[in-house]
């Protein structure tokens, strides 16, 4: 599987088998002060090839699971060409804890939405190797969204060493910007409310409309051979 789609799995699903790399440790934090409608887009770049994804995340819904309030979360990954991929989990704490994942749903492109078994969450907890995590301080990072202060942290686990920058104004998860071998993540907006806090995973995409489009055709008017315009 490419390495760029690596680290969307460890957005959607963190703690599958399928996730790998440091990113996951980040992504599959609490949410912050989570809060239906707030929403932040990423640009996803793969180093080896220079591929370009477009990842939003928000959180779109809330219900009760257990006496707690679980909120969903989505996750929409774009491709410069062709059709999102759309994750949405319920979550009632980190989805490091199989035991906060309550929903996992996923629509690939114009297929059907598939409720994905939480079996899927399960793995041997002595294979995970711990990662270390070190601050660097505070600093401002130039963005897309603006200059944003951070914390710069340094992520190691065994032989792979990654960095991030955290503000917890940026929700849903706090991400700044991620940089590792396989790849570099990087904020271009964020905010709450308005289409961007819309979940998507309903949404038709422009194929499945040109499939349900009804063409009516009106009486109108037609030229005649000389180029006058005649009434029909």
């Amino acid at each position: 599987m490419h390495r760029c789609m690596m680290i969307v799995l460890a957005v959607a699903v963190t703690g599958a088998a399928t996730a790998q790399g440091v990113f996951s440790d980040v992504m599959s934090g609490a949410l912050i002060e989570p809060e239906v409608g707030v929403f932040a887009w990423y640009e996803l770049k793969d180093t080896q090839t220079a591929q370009r994804l477009f990842m939003r995340q928000a959180i779109v819904g809330k219900r009760q699971v257990g006496g707690k309030t679980g909120y969903y979360l989505e996750t929409e990954v774009m491709p410069e060409v062709g059709f999102p991929i759309i994750y949405r989990m319920l979550l009632t704490g980190p989805a490091t804890d199989p035991a906060n994942v309550h929903e996992i749903m996923v629509k690939d492109g114009t297929q059907p939405v598939e409720h994905l078994s939480l079996d899927i969450l399960e793995e041997d907890d002595d294979e995970q190797e711990a990662a270390l995590r070190e601050s660097l301080g505070k600093e401002m990072l130039k963005t897309p969204a603006g200059e944003i202060e951070c914390e710069h942290f340094t992520i190691t686990r065994g032989e792979n060493a990654n960095e991030v920058w955290l503000n917890d104004d940026v929700r849903p998860m706090g991400i700044v910007k991620m940089v590792g071998a396989d790849g570099e993540l990087i904020l271009t907006r964020f905010g709450k409310g308005g289409p961007d806090a819309e979940s998507a995973i309903e949404r038709k995409l422009r194929e499945q409309e040109a499939d349900d489009l009804k063409v009516e055709v009106s009486p109108g008017h037609s030229r005649n051979f000389s180029g006058k315009t005649t009434a029909e």
